[in-house]
């Protein structure tokens, strides 16, 4: 794995996507997660690659925000978890996804997280633009 040093990620590894060692806090926790910029084979980070993560940074509170009430949502919705605290308490993020097909007009941000509830799928969660786009397993988003 190949250390760089970029302008706007910082200090990021590739491998096969760029990915970047990323603390947030969500779901009530401050964690570790891999924020991952993804790329197509033997291609660089893109100036839209980079705006997407500045419109993240700057709009990270409320991101969180929809992020967790989405999550919420679905563990009610699938698993019939009606305690929002315990709900919370079940979620961990592990991977944000910056999408190789981000464009000046299209800022695409996937979510992976485990949940408690259903360990092989967990939750996916898209957002384009800062808004929820879609939302299911994992497999939305990976």
């Amino acid at each position: 794995m190949n250390k760089f040093k970029d302008e706007v990620f910082g200090e990021i590894f590739h491998d096969i996507d760029f990915i970047k060692k990323y603390e947030i806090y969500i779901f009530n926790k401050n964690i570790k997660v891999h924020f991952c910029i993804n790329v197509d084979e033997f291609s660089e980070i893109s100036s839209h690659h980079r705006q997407t993560f500045i419109e993240f940074e700057k709009n990270k509170k409320e991101i969180i925000r929809k992020i967790e009430n989405t999550a919420i949502e679905y563990c009610k919705t699938n698993y019939a978890a009606l305690n929002e605290n315990e709900i919370l308490a079940s979620l961990e993020l592990v991977t944000i996804i910056i999408y190789r097909k981000c464009t000046k007009n299209e800022r695409i941000i996937g979510f992976v997280i485990d949940d408690e509830y259903d360990l092989e799928m967990g939750i996916g969660i898209e957002m384009i633009n800062e808004e929820i786009h879609a939302v299911g397993t994992q497999h939305l988003v990976c």
